[in-house]
């Protein structure tokens, strides 16, 4: 009997994961712009209701009012955003060709005390040391025409895409608009087509799904925004030339999983020591040891739904998540297992 529930378990547990994968793999790139839509009309809800008891307005124009509102405020907001990054991005465009031409000589700076480092170790440490400098920038010859190139790839791949990012923003902002609208009707089309159980399943379901993924999305958007505006003072006061576009580089990689701001500050920290420049390196590591504490101290009251998920289960998800669907997997896949924590604790409260 306990080996029939353990197979059953097991069975139950693959039969999510295909599930989950085909979910991603087939269902999400096409109907994403749809649920973004519905997202956007499920956060609108309440203002709409608020003007047609309120304000005695039709349900289509108080729609309509509130979904505008909602993507005024973030374009507005992604605006004000592009505006500043573009004005970055095109100055750095505009002085790739000279950065590329001065990392030669950087390049050669850096070797050159990297060598004289290895010369000052013993034997064996100083001979692995120098044979591992000169075979790095051996293959790290032409570095900068190598990222002047990769850059100008990306930005014509970017460019190709643009049309298919045009329709899927006008789908996504058209559904939205439809979706509202029409929310009361599709709720009641539920109520009629769907089983009572089957529908307080699905109720219970989305309840957990917004439990989790909205606290979790909420959290990491708050953590995104203290860290960035942590790293974007940091490099105005260090002088750095492109510090909000740094900033934001430095702040997506850090919302990565597995990934942090040493990923970036760490490696340019010893650039720079390297290179001489100890008080910009020392400063590049305190603002690191800044942007760890801050984050430390905030992460656990801000992510307080994870709390309680074993971490070995947290590094299984993140690789199988990664193994399928790379780094997006790596961020769905946690998420999967804590909502299924978070269903299975509930479902043990309710039971007791």
């Amino acid at each position: 009997m306990k080996s029939r529930k353990i197979w059953k378990t097991v069975l139950i547990v693959l039969g999510c994961a295909l599930g989950a994968w085909a979910f991603g793999a087939l269902l999400l790139p096409v109907l994403l712009p749809f649920f973004i839509g519905l997202a956007v009309s499920l956060l609108a809800e309440k203002p709409v209701r608020l003007l047609q008891t309120r304000g005695h307005v039709p349900r289509p124009l108080a729609s309509g009012l509130c979904v505008l509102l909602l993507f005024g405020i973030l374009f507005g907001g992604l605006f004000f955003l592009c505006r500043l990054l573009c004005s970055e991005a095109a100055d750095l465009a505009r002085q790739l060709p000279q950065l590329a031409e001065n990392l030669t000589p950087l390049f050669e700076r850096l070797k050159s005390r990297l060598l004289t480092l290895a010369g000052r170790l013993p034997d064996g440490l100083g001979t692995g040391l120098r044979a591992g400098v000169e075979e790095f920038f051996k293959t790290g010859a032409g570095f900068g025409t190598k990222l002047y190139e990769t850059l100008f790839s990306w930005a014509s791949g970017v460019i190709g895409r643009l049309p298919d990012a045009v329709l899927f923003a006008v789908t996504a902002i058209l559904s939205s608009f439809m979706l509202s609208g029409e929310l009361p009707a599709i709720r009641s089309w539920l109520r009629r087509a769907v089983r009572p159980a089957w529908l307080e399943k699905l109720q219970t379901l989305g309840g957990h799904v917004r439990a989790t993924l909205g606290g979790w999305l909420r959290a990491q958007l708050k953590l995104m925004g203290i860290t960035f505006l942590i790293l974007n003072a940091g490099l105005l006061l260090l002088r750095v030339r492109y510090p909000v576009l740094a900033a934001l580089v430095i702040t997506v990689v850090d919302a990565l999983p597995v990934f942090g701001t040493g990923t970036v500050l760490i490696p340019w920290a010893l650039a720079e020591l390297l290179l001489g420049s100890v008080p910009r390196g020392a400063a590049l590591v305190i603002l690191y040891l800044c942007t760890l504490t801050v984050r430390s101290i905030t992460e656990p009251k801000l992510v307080a739904a994870q709390a309680g998920l074993p971490p070995i289960a947290s590094l299984m998800a993140m690789y199988l998540g990664a193994r399928a669907f790379g780094v997006a997997g790596m961020v769905l896949f946690p998420l999967l297992l804590l909502l299924a924590a978070q269903m299975l604790r509930t479902k043990k409260e309710g039971s007791m």
